[in-house]
């Protein structure tokens, strides 16, 4: 899946699909996002960056270098994405996000925040959705607030191991599962749950 388009007709006729961002994945039931993937926009002077989701961790890393710059927050393999990043990080990523822009599960396309900090305009939602593993929209486009090498390296350290959601967080998302994914399309996939057992103490 290259395009928008592409990504939103699978949404509309999918059913209990899955998101993943390892590129040999071509089964059905996922919608795979490596493929879409490259820089939207940059703004080095800014401090400001815009990723479509299946961007490697790897391929930021070396177009923010040659700027001496960095992404401020743990990210673990470079063989990540950054759809995958923000589908099962906590509070030390989304202090980074500005904006987002999704697919929901009727496979519209919608977009909260901005690409630079003083836009504010649905600033909530995309950190809202930080940590959703996947279950309540399709992360196509991320913004996110970079910095100098120097200084992103003190918030690159491996956040605590999370302890077990506690049951208001499960009905928290519970009410967003009903706003942005109403059929109920999206589940978790295992990819995601690799992740979130790696970060969280069960």
């Amino acid at each position: 899946m290259s395009s928008i388009a592409e990504l939103q007709k699978q949404v509309r006729e999918g059913k209990d699909l899955r998101i993943t961002g390892q590129a040999d994945n071509t089964d059905k039931e996922f919608i795979n996002i490596s493929s879409y993937s490259g820089v939207v926009e940059y703004f080095p002077e800014e401090l400001v960056i815009t990723l479509k989701a299946g961007t490697t961790i790897q391929e930021i890393t070396n177009i923010l270098a040659a700027y001496g710059q960095a992404l401020p927050f743990f990210t673990g393999s470079l063989e990540k994405t950054i759809g995958a990043i923000y589908a099962t990080s906590g509070p030390e990523f989304s202090d980074s996000v500005l904006g987002v822009q999704i697919i929901n599960g009727k496979g519209e396309l919608l977009n909260f925040g901005g690409q630079v900090m003083k836009n504010v305009a649905g600033y909530d939602v995309s950190k809202l959705l930080v940590g959703s593993m996947g279950r309540l929209a399709l992360v196509t486009q991320i913004s996110l607030k970079i910095l100098p090498q120097r200084i992103a390296k003190q918030f690159q350290l491996k956040p605590p191991l999370k302890h077990k959601v506690s049951e208001i967080s499960l009905n928290f998302e519970s009410k967003l599962k009903k706003v942005f994914d109403p059929y109920g399309i999206f589940i978790r996939s295992e990819e995601h749950t690799s992740e979130l057992q790696s970060r969280t103490n069960l």
